[in-house]
């Protein structure tokens, strides 16, 4: 490496040190990916495409012509996101009904795949998952709104998480419940 200089993103190196523990990698690809020879290497190029040394160290295939540069998010090494089980936008609701202090709605989310995540809320367009009668938010309110109805009164906190879990469980949603502060 005398004489080069490369600029990679934390994310980056964390990504080629799983690829190389988990043994999709070898030591020896991931020196010689690394050895650019003539300058400065940007990670971070706008098209996503590999920096040509880079490509030139792993040669030219259809997997090297379909790697990208991407984010931590892209590499699947971020933190998954974190799903308010009792909707957000009806924080009001729930605390009408209890959920306030150390049962506040912030205290019952649960991590999920990004895929699951984007699934039960309709795919990635939150606008267009709304329009979705089984999107969880709609549901779930839909599910406790009905209830409330037909006993003529609010439901308690025990309710409505007696409803929430059952729903969790068609769902497949874990029921290891995390705080949602700081999200």
């Amino acid at each position: 490496m005398a004489g080069s200089r490369i600029v990679v993103s934390a994310e980056w190196v964390e990504m080629i040190r799983r690829l190389v523990k988990a043994g999709v990698l070898s030591i020896p690809a991931v020196s010689a990916a690394v050895r650019i020879h003539g300058g400065q290497v940007m990670m971070a190029q706008a098209s996503g495409d590999l920096p040509q040394g880079v490509r030139d160290a792993l040669g030219d295939s259809p997997e090297v012509r379909g790697m990208q540069v991407t984010d931590r998010a892209g590499a699947g090494m971020s933190e998954r996101p974190k799903h308010h089980v009792l909707p957000q936008e009806h924080r009001e609701w729930f605390e009408q009904r209890g959920f306030k202090g150390d049962m506040d709605i912030d205290k019952f989310c649960v991590k999920l795949e990004q895929a699951h995540h984007e699934a039960i809320h309709g795919g990635g367009n939150w606008k267009l998952g709304r329009m979705w009668p089984n999107e969880w938010n709609r549901m779930i309110m839909r599910a406790l709104t009905n209830t409330e109805r037909e006993v003529g009164r609010m439901l308690t906190r025990n309710e409505i998480l007696n409803i929430v879990a059952g729903r969790m469980k068609r769902y497949d949603i874990p029921m290891h419940f995390t705080s949602g502060r700081g999200q």
